[in-house]
């Protein structure tokens, strides 16, 4: 007989998928799978109504364990082999480490910039910034790598010195270890990292420079295309302001000639008046003569 899932993991499936959207979906696509399974799952459905929308930065951290795994993980493993060696490095050797960290994670993190775009959420640069630091974090402890791990970060995480704090930082429970096992030789050679750890960094870094490579190349393409329709806007513009100028000076004469035509609308009720009068005159002069007429044949 197969096992039934517990709760705990029909949540955790449930927020896998709900945090795979982007944020401005993320509410309205809770509240229609909560109301989905509510009729057969009211407990379930409580708990996803209590997901809380992930950070973009959270959000943009799980969308590279979804689609840069493998740049991700390299980064996660190569922070858990420098902390299982911490103790062989010489301070020269430490602070090699530490810029071969940063670079990864500032590479990491401008392809994160490149991966929003793709996914139709763009971010600024305090977002990348956040997602740098979440990632440092989780490279200098163990539990935060298995909370990235996870897909379900509701916000970024931060390292205070070696501890971070993943109080609510997961969404649907707490992370499963998954870190994976240790070379058993891996801390053999003090001062040094495993070379099979290292290549995955190195080929991790490689991709993700060419991923920003490529996303430059688009950035450039775009901002000459963006120069071009500056330009047609700008003779649009100047288009525009001549028409404007060309309609008020056609509205200036318009009135001028609405008010010559009242004017001469005025003059002509005026003559009209004075026809009107003359012609009565007319017609009684003409009464006045025909009577004249009539008493000068009567004298005979």
């Amino acid at each position: 007989m197969a096992p039934v899932d517990s709760l705990d993991d029909r949540l955790d499936d449930a927020a896998t998928a709900l945090y795979a959207m982007r944020p401005d979906e993320f509410t309205a696509r809770r509240n229609a799978r909560a109301q989905t399974v509510a009729a057969d799952d009211r407990a379930l459905a409580a708990r996803i109504r209590e997901l809380r929308r992930p950070s973009p930065a959270a959000w943009l951290v799980n969308q590279l364990v979804r689609h840069r795994s493998d740049e991700v993980e390299a980064v996660l493993e190569l922070g858990a082999e420098a902390r299982e060696t911490q103790g062989s490095f010489s301070a020269v050797e430490l602070a090699e480490l530490g810029r071969q960290r940063r670079r990864l994670v500032s590479t990491l993190a401008h392809e994160a910039g490149a991966l929003a775009d793709e996914l139709g959420s763009p971010v600024r640069t305090p977002v990348l910034d956040e997602v740098a630091q979440t990632l440092q974090a989780a490279m200098s402890d163990a539990a935060a790598a298995d909370a990235v791990r996870t897909g379900r970060l509701v916000r970024a995480l931060e390292a205070v010195g070696v501890e971070v704090d993943l109080s609510d930082a997961v969404a649907g429970g707490p992370a499963p270890r998954t870190e994976p096992a240790r070379d058993a030789h891996a801390g053999d050679s003090p001062g040094l990292l495993s070379a099979a750890a290292t290549k995955r960094a190195e080929v991790a870094r490689g991709r993700a420079e060419r991923a920003v490579a490529e996303a430059e190349e688009r950035a450039a393409a775009a901002s000459a295309a963006l120069d071009a329709l500056d330009a047609r806007l700008a003779d649009a513009d100047r288009e525009h302001r001549d028409l404007a100028s060309r309609r008020d000076e056609l509205d200036a004469e318009l009135r001028k000639v609405e008010a010559e035509m009242a004017e001469a609308d005025r003059a002509k009720r005026t003559v009209t008046r004075e026809r009107d009068r003359a012609a009565r005159d007319a017609e009684a002069a003409e009464v006045d003569a025909d009577e004249a007429r009539e008493a000068l044949e009567s004298l005979g």
